[in-house]
């Protein structure tokens, strides 16, 4: 076997990589992956195996720096005060936060305005990360038919190399932040190799089941769920505003504006220009696959949601509103969820992927929640004691958090 590390999935001939991934999910395409690459701040570092000639698999990922965003860094994610999943009002979140510093290493301190982010100690006591991650989850991207055996060779090699290949670049860990609990072989794997994991997120989505129609999709439904669907789509009919898909290139511009509003009413310092930059590249690296449900007032655009329809599933990938328009009606549910929803029915895919958290707006409509482990690998064996302590930590509060979505 033949392992070799790259620094984008450009350096493999387009063929060779769309012999292994075509049949796969739209988050192992070429042009994604590529997309994903621009995204990150960090030097992207791919990994490859290959036999008699032949591409067997593949990890794909990118190292962490200070402007690494929360999801794709996993000190940020870990040293977040969200992961602790307090309630509010809650009793136990000073100790629950105390705990979370004692375990990240860090010392209390004297006053809230003096505490040092955490992601910033763990990222000085173990240096930056290599991260594999896709849309909502961590895979080996393997060859299809592999048999289970070769499929388990490959993926330890591929791994080994990884482990390699980060204190090569200098990283001071290996993480893979979204491994679903099923992926049996992955975590197994990933064990023997010495990560520790925990849960410290989830994913959702809707299950289409089969369905060939969109009414047959509502009539599979609870009846109360059933009945909101209808309502709200009503609604929207009702309200004056009109509905369809748009191009992205031409109507960037509003479409990073509408983002950028919807970021910064949730806490962030969006950058309009760079989301427009971006949803460009987006759209020339994926140009079959981009769908944008929009919503206008006469004119206007007031809303939209980006997704990208694949074979097998469609991505959520973001949602923007004109928060100065009062009157939106259900402009939200429908861009979001309704309208994929039918597209994906029509073109046979079989999910519709929200996601990583907000679970209760996606829930109240019947998305299914599954959770997601964090594994982490850091040389040291007495120093990596403390990630996987906290990650132990962590994951028996998202467990416990996420059973209330989970069931």
């Amino acid at each position: 076997m033949t392992v070799d590390v790259l620094h984008s999935v450009s350096e493999i001939p387009a063929d060779a990589w769309d012999a292994m991934a075509q049949e796969l999910d739209i988050d192992a395409d070429r042009g994604y992956l590529r997309f994903r690459e621009y995204l990150e701040s960090g030097q992207s570092v791919m990994v490859t195996a290959r036999e008699s000639g032949t591409l067997r698999g593949a990890l794909h990922g990118a190292l962490t720096t200070p402007r690494t965003g929360l999801a794709s860094h996993p000190w940020k994610f870990i040293g977040s005060e969200a992961v602790l999943r307090l309630a509010e009002d809650d009793p136990d979140a000073e100790q629950a936060r105390r705990t979370q510093r004692d375990l990240a290493g860090a010392q209390q301190p004297a006053s809230a305005t003096d505490a040092e982010p955490l992601w910033q100690i763990l990222d000085r006591r173990f240096g930056s990360c290599y991260v594999i991650r896709g849309f909502d989850n961590s895979q080996v991207i393997l060859e299809p038919g592999l048999d289970a055996v070769t499929a388990e060779r490959v993926t330890g090699r591929l791994i080994q190399e990884a482990q390699s290949a980060a204190l090569d670049h200098g990283a001071g860990a290996v993480v893979f932040p979204f491994v679903r609990p099923g992926d049996r072989m992955l975590r197994g794997v990933l064990a023997e190799q010495g990560f520790h994991g925990g849960v410290t997120t989830a994913a959702s989505a809707f299950r289409l089941d089969g369905c060939s129609t969109y009414d047959q999709y509502l009539e599979a439904l609870p009846s109360r769920r059933r009945r909101r669907y209808r309502q709200e789509e009503r609604q929207l009919l009702a309200s004056g505003l009109s509905t369809g898909e748009i191009d992205l290139v031409p109507n960037a511009g509003r479409i990073a504006e509408l983002e950028a509003q919807t970021l910064a009413r949730h806490g962030g310092r969006p950058d309009p220009e760079a989301i427009r930059r971006a949803r460009t590249v987006l759209a020339e690296a994926l140009p079959a696959a981009v769908r944008v449900p929009a919503v206008h007032r006469d004119d206007l655009l007031i809303a939209c949601a980006l997704h990208l329809l694949g074979r097998r599933s469609s991505l959520f990938m973001a949602y923007g509103c004109d928060y100065d328009v009062a009157d939106r009606g259900p402009s939200y549910p429908w861009a979001c969820f309704y309208h994929p929803i039918r597209m994906a029915v029509e073109h046979g895919a079989g999910t519709v992927r929200l996601g990583l958290e907000g679970f209760e707006a996606k829930t109240q409509r019947g998305a299914v929640v599954e959770a997601r482990e964090m594994w982490i690998w850091v040389p040291d064996s007495g120093t990596g004691k403390q990630p996987g302590t906290l990650l132990d930590f962590l994951d028996a509060r998202n467990t416990a958090y996420l059973r209330r979505y989970t069931g």
